[in-house]
């Protein structure tokens, strides 16, 4: 298994998140490869790729000899945006605006609770250097002053699902001093807020709807860039999210922990490499490395033009050691992915909840029954309710995001040890939770449906908190990244 990707993909991350938050502002220059590896205590040639990541996408430029400079944002041309304009959909740009609130209220709301009085210095000094007379900089700050409560939650994961929608690329059309003197006046009394430690939501803000042409209007008036989320929508949306899903280790730590739990036994056949892809949502490349490592390992074999066979036994496979700092990087993942699903669960299921037909309830029911009484092999429940919501949810971009989340919480079963395959008292009683879920749904009590499953997913998420502790997995999984570079 090659871990570099891994590592300079967090490189990447982190530099990028410096750069888009304003550590690293435009025109000025990156420390060298000695300082950064030093800095992240990994290899030149990891660096290197960062760094190349990092131009690709336009964030920093590169001249032999020299160190690399942050890249000056380049205004798009008048042409670029009246084009841009023709493709926007305001179903689409309203999509998204639903999904951002869904998503960042409660985000947001998590990271002032987080702060303490010290880390608050950041956003202050941010609202300091507001320049009311400067129209384009004081968008791009006012966005970043939002963006630092995000990024407080120092957690990756929200802060690039938040990022992939685009919506700091928005600027209004109609654009005066006045209307920005407001919103300054309105921040600052926030942030006041905020200080003193008063609830966050007794701040005022003025509808802004209006300037972005959300209201009556028949197309919106902001420009965009052309290349935005706003204008292509979900297909686009899924694009940033794309690389940060599962990799082929992902892919062959569930298959070893499917073989473990007897879900495939000596001499069964695998799933196609077609069906892999659609299963984990990946190329037929990243099947195909994952296979072949399995095959190098003595775990499976591949019978040319009659499938993939399972040929370890269980003894043998227990054998098998997974790189401790892979391990580290799934349980870092799956940690992130679900801090973000309890923040966001609530709001989920209530969107969920008017799509729903009794006939469904039954169905989900019934199937849950089944898992649970017949063919039992690990705590799969949860994961059922999680895809009962995810496919009732009907903003597309906020149901992007929660597919994503739905693979990202499987990952639990991959990690060695994590899940009890047996009925114990605490599966017996997440079963049981989900099962009240549902029943809520089942009696017309659709009001109470978003708060259990919230208490749900909660429940689960301190539960495998604890057991990453006692396996000792938590501490390596927090070294992963260091989650305060994302906003100190």
């Amino acid at each position: 298994m090659n871990y570099d990707s891994m590592k300079y993909e967090r490189v990447f991350q982190i530099l990028k998140n410096k750069i888009e938050c304003g550590l690293l502002p435009a025109g000025s220059s990156l420390p060298s490869r000695q300082v950064l590896s030093r800095e992240f205590q990994t290899s030149e040639k990891t660096i290197r790729h960062a760094l190349a990541k990092l131009e690709e996408e336009g964030l920093i430029q590169t001249q032999q000899r020299k160190r690399p400079v942050v890249s000056r944002g380049h205004a798009h041309e008048h042409q670029v945006t009246k084009l841009a304009m023709k493709k926007i959909d305001t179903t689409i740009t309203n999509d998204l605006l639903q999904t951002g609130v869904l998503l960042c209220y409660p985000v947001i709301k998590n990271g002032i609770a987080l702060c303490e009085q010290e880390d608050l210095k950041i956003p202050r000094r941010i609202l300091e250097n507001l320049d009311v007379e400067n129209g384009e900089e004081f968008w791009v700050q006012t966005k970043r002053f939002l963006r630092f409560f995000i990024a407080r939650n120092e957690n990756n994961l929200s802060l690039s699902t938040v990022d992939s929608l685009g919506l700091e690329d928005l600027k209004p059309m109609k654009d005066t001093a006045e209307i920005r003197s407001r919103l300054y006046e309105q921040l600052d009394a926030f942030l006041q807020i905020i200080e003193r430690g008063d609830p966050s939501e007794s701040a005022y803000f003025d509808d802004l709807s209006e300037l972005y042409g959300l209201t009556y209007a028949k197309q919106p008036a902001f420009r965009v860039p052309a290349d935005s989320a706003v204008i292509f929508g979900r297909e686009d949306l899924e694009k940033p999210l794309a690389g940060a899903e599962l990799r082929y280790s992902a892919v062959y730590m569930d298959l070893l922990s499917l073989i473990a739990m007897g879900r495939y036994l000596p001499g069964d056949k695998l799933p196609s490499h077609l069906e892999l892809q659609k299963i984990y949502n990946v190329s037929v490349d990243t099947t195909s490395k994952a296979i072949q490592l399995m095959q190098e390992w003595g775990i499976v074999k591949t019978v040319r033009g009659n499938g993939i066979y399972v040929e370890m036994d269980l003894a043998e496979l227990r054998k098998i050691q997974i790189p401790a700092d892979l391990i580290a990087y799934h349980v870092r993942r799956y940690l992130d992915s679900l801090e973000l699903l309890v923040l966001t669960i609530e709001g989920a299921a209530a969107c969920a909840v008017p799509n729903i037909r009794q006939e469904e309830i039954t169905k989900v029911k019934e199937k849950m029954d089944q898992l649970w009484n017949e063919e039992y092999l690990y705590e799969r429940t949860p994961a059922i309710l999680l895809d009962f919501i995810t496919e009732h949810l009907r903003i597309n971009a906020f149901q992007a995001i929660y597919k994503l989340l739905q693979r990202n919480f499987r990952i639990g079963r991959s990690i060695p040890a994590l899940l009890d395959t047996n009925k114990t008292p605490v599966n017996t009683r997440i079963h049981e939770q989900c099962v009240e879920a549902l029943d809520t749904l089942s009696e017309g009590r659709q009001e109470v449906f978003p708060g259990k499953a919230y208490l749900l997913f909660e429940d689960i998420r301190s539960l495998v908190i604890q057991e990453c502790k006692r396996l000792g997995y938590y501490e390596a999984a927090m070294e992963v990244y260091d989650g305060s570079s994302l906003w100190k």
